[in-house]
């Protein structure tokens, strides 16, 4: 028998100890059970095809404070665009997740690069994948999973081939299906950053806020996520989506 591994302790204490407090059923859950959680959970959030308005801050142990904010268009779960409009100095830039690729334009060098999913994300406490891979069961396995009481508790780590965490411990409200919780593990099992997800608004048919609020463990330094102003969309063009074309969404 193989010794547990860090992750599994931590998520087997996590339901011991509310099990103790609630006295409220442990079910264990299969991997692929978790998985489709996982799949209903994402198509909660942000609409397959839609545009939205997104803003950054980030407030910094001193207490200054950075804003970015952007206009998205999002086309199923691979292809998702953001422009630039905050900082003033760099409005027009494009972020493009295509597939498996994250694709950058700067107005400052005009040049497109290619970003690597845990780059940093403009100064942020976010990465290029937080922001631009929003349904996490694209790039991440179900390898453990458990439902007690009113949540679901879910670990994650990346598909082969994939991108991301180490693992990610994510828990989800067992009636609405949001998710309410995520902790972000290294490769070396460390701790680099929490998630809790503190506004979703509902209109009875879609999405349309989000809000979410990323920080350290010693909360030195924390980046708010807003999305607002989902609109759900008919159509939306492939250029938006062409990493050679999305230089003139900039208006170059």
């Amino acid at each position: 028998m193989k010794p547990r591994t860090l992750f599994t302790v931590i998520l087997f204490c996590m339901l011991a100890a509310a099990g103790a407090a609630s006295a409220q059923a442990v079910a264990v859950l299969s991997p692929a059970e978790g998985l489709e959680i996982l799949k209903k959970s994402d198509a909660k959030l942000i609409s397959e095809l839609c545009s939205y308005d997104l803003s950054l801050i980030t407030l910094e142990k001193g207490g200054s404070k950075k804003t970015n904010r952007f206009k998205g268009y999002k086309k199923d779960i691979r292809n998702n665009v953001m422009i630039v409009q905050e900082p003033k100095r760099i409005a027009g830039s494009v972020h493009l997740r295509k597939d498996d690729v994250i694709w950058s334009y700067f107005t400052t060098n005009k040049r497109l690069t290619k970003m690597a999913y845990q780059a940093i994300f403009m100064g942020t406490l976010l990465n290029y994948g937080d922001i631009m891979a929003t349904e996490l069961s694209t790039d991440y396995a179900v390898t453990r999973a458990a439902a007690q009481g009113d949540r679901y508790d879910l670990i994650l780590q990346p598909k082969q081939g994939h991108e991301g965490y180490g693992k990610i411990f994510l828990t989800i409200d067992r009636k609405t299906l949001f998710p309410l919780k995520r902790q972000h593990f290294s490769l070396s099992g460390l701790l680099v950053k929490e998630c809790d997800h503190s506004v979703i608004e509902h209109d009875g048919r879609k999405t349309v806020k989000v809000e979410m609020l990323f920080y350290e463990p010693m909360k030195e330094r924390k980046t708010e996520v807003r999305f607002s102003n989902i609109q759900q969309l008919t159509a939306i063009p492939d250029d938006y989506f062409n990493e050679n074309q999305i230089k003139f969404l900039s208006g170059e």
